[in-house]
């Protein structure tokens, strides 16, 4: 069994991704951790809000469901593919939630596009694949 973490943000490269698994890799022996990666929440949205706790709640209810909404397509070309997976959507900064992820789940494979959603943001820092490279030991299958 081979387990594959693909990192999706619903970006044409990440949707490349999931079509380079399905038409490389033999599906037969296949699980995926579909992910999803919230940024973290601007301190002051929480700092100004007249309820910290419940303002967290609030955001990361809205992350959970735009996550859900961006995992869609993937989600609906794994399941047309006949592939076992499951689907997480997690809050916090992509490089590490995704190498870390890749850990939690014991995943023998990352796969993930080269350039996501955020193109003028990763010209500015550094792209989420580029950090993904220097934090893990994990073998990383990226597509253009």
């Amino acid at each position: 069994m081979t387990i594959a973490l693909i990192a999706f943000d619903g970006s044409e490269n990440a949707m490349r991704a999931i079509d380079k698994v399905l038409d490389t890799m033999d599906t037969s022996k296949l699980h995926v951790h579909l992910l999803n990666v919230c940024e973290l929440v601007p301190i002051n949205e929480l700092i100004f809000s007249r309820d910290p706790e419940l303002a967290m709640l609030n955001i990361r209810k809205v992350h959970e469901e735009a996550g859900l909404a961006v995992l869609t397509p993937a989600k609906a070309r794994l399941e047309s593919a006949g592939i076992a997976f499951d689907a997480h959507v997690l809050s916090g900064n992509p490089a590490e939630v995704i190498t870390d992820s890749s850990r939690k789940y014991h995943c023998d494979l990352i796969v993930m596009g080269t350039r996501g959603m955020g193109t003028i943001k990763n010209l500015l820092l550094g792209s989420v694949a580029t950090k993904v490279v220097h934090l893990t030991e994990k073998p990383l299958l990226l597509v253009k």
